[in-house]
């Protein structure tokens, strides 16, 4: 971005949230999901004040939504649409024109806007804010090497925030060969002192290595993640089905809901496999948490995904992944230091990767518990503030809020 296109920066500062990201809570007590709400506390912590133009629920926060530690916060609720057939489309077009009239002179107002693609909303956003923001912010939170199963819709975003000009955080292999405005960006799950919270957690998996050989017991497997065809629950199902096949004991537990869940316990019913299969519905925090310390391996083999940051949760209890294709799974795996890759079409490739994790020697485990935390380790909380303070302070110029001037 060139410097000379920025306007002078005065107070009060205001940062201007886009997005189709859900909310909950009511003034003064905003809730959203416990990850995004960490990296959110980070990002509004650099200006005096907030909007958030995206999507309200109803009701009590749920469990998996966490409170946001800023609440100087005016909240826009934008229309929702989206949805397959003719209807839906349309629907998305009248959206489109209520999106327009509302985020246009919020973006005047704004000094700077934060875009978090791809979404319905940010094809109209991505346009609207290289024309009227010079401080222009978006995170492409899918995968950005093209996999040929993204919507079209994902693929024109990603066309977009390659010409956008602004500075785009995006999940890309390290050393991948980008325009000079995409930075690499891993978003954090966690702090130092929470990382280093977890430690006792990683010595426990070590003991249990000893105590209780992977090779001598049923294998643990956990899935954390929506349901759907893309997140391909049905995959670890089948290669459930053919380990037990093999004679193979394993356990899989698969924490979430949505759209495939009611076909992938159908489909767990039709393998015979509901005694090694369990769907425990959508959990909290610390249920998530007492699942990644009971599992040996974490699974998600997607058709697409873009980091999975899930993986990086499960590594700071020592949880290694096996996790689908794609140059930027590698790099979480480590090239088979952290875990396995496979083929998210084929279930036979997927108890392939189970069966080299569970198999390898309690040493080679060890070594792969480590790393896996060691990885963790790399993306906290303190590294993403220091990336998010050099984009506001640095690129953008714009002072620190008023509250933290004396």
């Amino acid at each position: 971005m060139r410097r000379r296109s920025l306007p002078l920066a005065t107070h009060p500062t205001t940062l201007l949230l886009v997005g189709d990201t859900r909310f909950s809570g009511g003034p003064g007590d905003r809730h959203t999901l416990v990850a995004l709400s960490k990296q959110l506390d980070v990002w509004f912590a650099e200006f005096d004040r907030v909007v958030i133009a995206a999507h309200w629920i109803d009701g009590e926060p749920p469990s998996f939504h966490r409170r946001l530690e800023y609440q100087r916060i005016q909240f826009v609720d934008l229309p929702q649409a989206g949805g397959s057939g003719v209807r839906a489309k349309l629907g998305v077009l009248v959206a489109a024109l209520s999106w327009v009239a509302t985020l246009v002179p919020l973006m005047r107002r704004a000094s700077a806007v934060h875009l978090r693609a791809p979404c319905n909303v940010t094809i109209v956003a991505i346009p609207l804010a290289r024309l009227l923001c010079p401080r222009r912010y978006a995170i492409y939170a899918d995968n950005w090497e093209l996999q040929g199963v993204e919507p079209s819709s994902f693929r024109l975003q990603r066309w977009m925030l390659t010409h956008f000009g602004g500075v785009v955080h995006a999940y890309v292999p390290p050393g991948a060969d980008l325009p000079a405005h995409i930075r690499e960006n891993v978003s954090p799950s966690f702090s130092e002192a929470e990382l280093e919270a977890l430690g006792h957690a990683t010595q426990e998996r070590l003991s249990r290595l000893v105590d209780e050989p992977v090779a001598s017991r049923p294998l643990r497997v956990c899935t954390v993640a929506s349901f759907s065809a893309r997140k391909n629950q049905a995959g670890l199902i089948r290669a459930v089905a053919l380990l037990r096949d093999r004679g193979i004991e394993i356990e899989a537990r698969l924490a979430g809901s949505g759209r495939s869940e009611g076909h992938d316990r159908a489909l767990s019913a039709r393998l015979g496999v509901d005694d090694r299969v369990h769907f425990l519905g959508s959990l909290g925090r610390s249920e998530v948490e007492a699942l990644f310390r009971w599992a040996d391996v974490n699974v998600l083999v997607s058709r697409a995904e873009g980091f999975g940051k899930v993986f990086l949760e499960g590594m700071a209890f020592g949880c290694p992944a096996v996790c689908g294709p794609g140059q930027m799974q590698r790099s979480i795996v480590g090239d088979g230091s952290r875990g396995r890759q496979a083929d998210p079409q084929d279930p036979a490739d997927i108890a392939e990767a189970l069966m080299i994790l569970r198999d390898m020697s309690p040493e080679a485990q060890a070594a792969m518990v480590r790393d896996c935390r060691d990885y963790a380790r790399r993306f906290t909380t303190e590294a993403f503030t220091a990336e998010i303070h050099t984009i506001v302070a640095q690129l953008w110029e714009l002072p620190p809020p008023q509250a933290n001037e004396q």
